[in-house]
């Protein structure tokens, strides 16, 4: 049986590279889809991932060790996400499976994408988290360090805004 997070972090904490490679491979496949499920863009989900990797390790003295690393993990990448997105604001996610009183069926998914792109980043990633990978809005609430009370809001702004978008392009 491998070590467990908390024995690999002591290990990097004492320098051990083979240590950092075993928690990175455990890991970085969900940070990656995480990350991805919100830039949409595959390097730059990668660069996203290995930054928030060396974040994480770098302020590990603020990990709680009664929790689980990956859920710490993946609040960094999809923060860092978020930044990457406020900042560039380059890419569009893709399909996204969305409440009918957006009026999806009734749009072409280019448009549906467009009015995406439009939203906030902080929308656009509530948007992306809960209806692309399925999470619930507590789950939301602790990835992204907020009241659940706020993602509910977000959701229903971001899913307001895409209902007017498609409605603005004639569609919905």
């Amino acid at each position: 049986m491998g070590r467990t997070d908390e024995e690999l972090l002591t290990a990097i904490r004492s320098g051990s590279r083979a240590a950092w490679g075993e928690l990175f491979a455990r890991h970085a496949d969900a940070a990656w889809r995480t990350a991805h499920a919100i830039v949409h863009d595959h390097a730059r989900a990668e660069d996203i991932v290995q930054d928030s990797f060396v974040r994480a390790i770098r302020a590990e003295e603020r990990f709680d060790r009664r929790r689980s690393f990956r859920p710490w993990l993946l609040r960094i990448v999809t923060n860092r996400a978020i930044d990457v997105q406020r900042h560039e604001q380059f890419s569009v996610p893709g399909e996204v499976d969305l409440p009918d009183s957006v009026g999806v069926e009734e749009n072409d998914p280019a448009d549906v994408r467009g009015a995406l792109a439009r939203l906030d980043p902080d929308r656009r990633a509530v948007i992306v988290l809960r209806y692309w990978l399925d999470l619930s809005p507590a789950e939301i609430a602790d990835r992204m360090q907020l009241p659940v009370g706020t993602v509910g809001s977000r959701l229903s702004r971001a899913l307001d805004e895409l209902a007017a978008y498609l409605e603005v392009t004639g569609n919905a």
